[in-house]
């Protein structure tokens, strides 16, 4: 609620102006709300150009200033993988490595078109694709907030160079197209987003579960929402349909799905929230981990029981938020503005895909980047969504990048680049000092789970469309 900031008068009070509530309408931001730190244009470029040179320079020199580990393994992978993709060659299902749906072929031959065409090294052509993938989610995040933009810039640089030499970026570039493009009632764009991120990598199909659903029956529901429900799902099925021709076209099409067996067969890596107790153990004199599947994890048949717990454990934390949010988290029904649904999205999406990370049986680092998007986003379409408490501070205003949950976050992600790639040998030596940091980062994000839970769980606090007020009563 704005307060009251007109001049008393003789005169009858007049009826306060209608809050914005059409679609697309201007809105308010941290750049503009009254208070709101200043933030210029040019001090956020500034700071994505300085911190993006230092990305960029990690990246191209793999490993620098004494990091036990180079961050140029997987890019390494990508590269052979796209040479056979790019001459001919199916996808990868034989490599145990290979865990990705088949539109990650895609991402991943662009280099290697560029490499053939210009002798462009791989390793360039691809930090060249993920930058602009961050480029564009920096500049999509300044045009609705500030502050927003900001929490990314420096959410991906405390992750370190390893967010770029990944394609992470690409999917959560896609999650945040989303739900922008439903703050904006743009349903079509949105479902093409979500399908092509969940094309990707799977996370982003998390946001169909998280999506908000008015009450009543869709007969009641108001008449854009139901139009825009229809083109939600035309976009999803577009964005199949156009990958579909891709792999005609290329013969990719052959064992699409052969990668859900690789990533079922993959045991608890080092990292995971999960392999805490073994982490422990290991620093007390327990069994290492051993590399297989592209990770390092813990074997035994203890590990692999908690394994497929975990496995478990997700099927049955997304029915529950399915079921939960489709039967009782409705939102209350109303003509509505799109932004009341971004806003519950980008909470709903944030919590579940936080739910998925922390009990998953894997967590490499450049998980986190699908974390930092929606709580980026979330702040930029509905800054309490992700707050964990009513979003306000003191004065009223949005605590924005301030509030606990993001601030958490950033901590844990400064530890995960500490653990990963600067002392990583340490933590699989079962060194003390950095298996408790592995420990500590693990029990950070677990709070910042239970704040996005909580959040997420709360009633939704507004109406899709506020209702008319009658003119304000003397006092």
């Amino acid at each position: 609620m704005r307060a009251d900031q007109s001049a008393p008068s003789a005169g009858p009070p007049r009826p306060p102006a209608p809050e914005p509530a059409a679609v697309g309408g201007p809105v308010a931001t941290s750049r503009t709300g009254p208070g709101a730190p200043r933030l210029t244009a040019g001090r956020l470029w500034g700071a994505w150009l300085l911190s993006r040179a230092l990305l960029v320079v990690g990246v191209l020199a793999g490993q620098t200033f004494g990091a036990q580990q180079s961050v140029l393994g997987d890019l390494r992978i990508y590269a052979g993988w796209a040479h056979d993709l790019g001459h001919g060659g199916g996808l990868p299902v034989g490599d145990d490595r290979w865990q990705y749906p088949p539109a990650a072929a895609v991402a991943l031959v662009l280099p290697e078109l560029a490499h053939t065409l210009s002798a462009v090294p791989y390793r360039v052509a691809f930090l060249v694709l993920t930058l602009l993938a961050d480029l564009a989610v920096t500049a999509a995040l300044a045009r609705r907030d500030r502050g927003a933009a900001l929490f990314w810039v420096v959410g991906i640089t405390a992750l370190g160079p390893v967010a770029l030499a990944r394609f992470d970026l690409l999917p959560a570039a896609a999650a945040v197209a989303t739900v922008l493009a439903v703050s904006r009632a743009r349903f079509g764009r949105a479902g093409f987003h979500l399908g092509v991120g969940a094309l990707l990598k799977v996370w982003p199909l998390l946001l169909l579960v998280a999506v908000p659903i008015p009450a009543g029956s869709p007969a009641r529901w108001p008449a854009w929402l139901r139009a825009g429900a229809a083109r939600l799902v035309g976009g999803l099925l577009g964005a199949v349909v156009l990958l579909a021709a891709v792999g005609a076209l290329t013969g990719w099409w052959r064992d699409a799905l052969g990668f859900l067996g690789a990533q079922q067969a993959r045991g608890l890596q080092v990292e995971a929230v999960a392999a805490t107790p073994f982490v422990v153990a290991h620093m007390l004199g327990g069994p290492a981990p051993d590399y297989s599947y592209g990770s390092l994890q813990f074997g035994g048949s203890v590990a692999r029981a908690v394994a497929t717990a975990c496995s478990l454990l997700e099927v049955v934390a997304i029915v529950v938020a399915a079921v939960w949010w489709w039967t009782r988290g409705r939102l209350p029904a109303g003509d509505g503005a799109a932004r009341a649904v971004a806003g519950t999205l980008a909470g709903r999406a944030l919590a579940l895909v936080v739910v998925v990370v922390v009990t998953a049986r894997v967590l490499s680092p450049q998980y986190l980047v699908w974390i930092l998007a929606l709580v980026a986003v979330g702040l930029a379409v509905d800054p309490a969504a992700t707050s964990g408490t009513d979003g306000t501070g003191t004065g009223g205003r949005p605590r924005g990048p301030r509030g606990r949950l993001p601030v958490a976050l950033l901590a844990c992600v400064a530890l995960t680049q500490l653990i990963y790639p600067w002392r990583y040998n340490d933590v699989i030596q079962g060194r003390i000092v950095l298996s408790l940091l592995l420990v500590g980062r693990n029990l950070g994000l677990i709070m910042v789970c239970w704040w996005a839970v909580r959040a997420a769980a709360a009633a939704p606090a507004v109406r899709l469309r506020p209702r008319p007020r009658g003119p304000a009563r003397r006092r």
